[in-house]
């Protein structure tokens, strides 16, 4: 589980970079829109996602099985959970500043 923290970290780190870099420039409501929706979407099907992407890695390359082996399928479910909840409220950031 250690792993999906820190993955979620370097990648809210990312959208926080993201956000700071394009919000002087206001995407405008559809940016918003646009990452609320892709959030809301991660957020809805994550069990259903992280089952399948699971299931896909352990039978690809021992790499790519032992990798999302650490984090096990909560663990991949949970990784998807994280991300729709980062992109959702990068999406809330960009249409309340609009």
């Amino acid at each position: 589980m250690r792993w999906v923290i820190a993955q979620l970290a370097v990648i809210a780190i990312g959208m926080m970079v993201l956000v700071y870099q394009v919000l002087p420039s206001h995407p405008g409501m559809l940016g918003g829109a646009f990452f609320l929706v892709l959030g809301a979407m991660n957020v809805l099907f994550c069990k259903t996602t992280g089952r399948k992407l699971f299931a896909k890695s352990q039978s690809s390359r021992p790499f790519i099985a032992n990798f999302w082996a650490h984090s096990g399928e909560r663990g991949t479910q949970f990784l998807f959970l994280g991300i729709g909840i980062i992109l959702a409220v990068a999406g809330c950031i960009f249409v309340v500043a609009e």
